[in-house]
């Protein structure tokens, strides 16, 4: 399956959102990691979307990547989980993750590192995603679990995009 062959992305009914541990093993905590996979995610396919887009002009890549990346905002938005339980449980202040001891960006060395680096970035979140949507939401776990493996195949065919550039 390839992001470009889901079907596109359809916003879920109005329904009232879930609060944190409501019905489920969901904590703030576990939101945090929801919240912080989920951008992630965007963001990783955000990155290889805007390089087929602009230096490649590649418009069928295009369109599946940003595809992917809006699904991975409907499979969170399915499990009632919208932005405001998410923001509220965000706390960048204070993670880790934004020292300068975690930014593995300074050894890349040219556009195909970045790619890979994104797209993996996004398949990593996915997997952490489908494993915590095992103990709220089955459907959604399956769901970002068939968007991570058709994000193998769209790697596969950025690629080879960029295999068709003389850099």
């Amino acid at each position: 399956m390839h992001a470009g062959d889901l079907p596109g992305p359809k916003r879920p009914a109005k329904r009232k959102v879930r609060e944190p541990g409501e019905g489920s093993s969901l904590t703030g905590r576990t939101l945090r990691i929801i919240d912080a996979n989920a951008n992630r995610a965007r963001e990783g396919l955000r990155v290889v979307e805007e390089i087929m887009r602009f230096l490649l002009e590649e418009p069928e890549l295009t369109r599946r990547l940003k595809n992917a990346r809006h699904c991975v905002s409907v499979i969170v938005e399915a499990c009632r989980l919208g932005p405001a339980v998410l923001l509220s449980s965000r706390a960048s202040g204070t993670d880790l993750g934004r020292t300068p001891a975690f930014d593995l960006a300074k050894g890349r060395r040219g556009f195909e590192d970045t790619v890979l680096a994104n797209m993996r970035r996004a398949q990593e979140s996915l997997r952490v995603l489908e494993e915590l949507g095992r103990l709220f939401d089955r459907k959604a776990a399956d769901r970002f679990k068939a968007l991570r493996f058709a994000l193998y195949a769209l790697e596969q065919d950025a690629f080879r995009a960029l295999e068709r550039r003389a850099w």
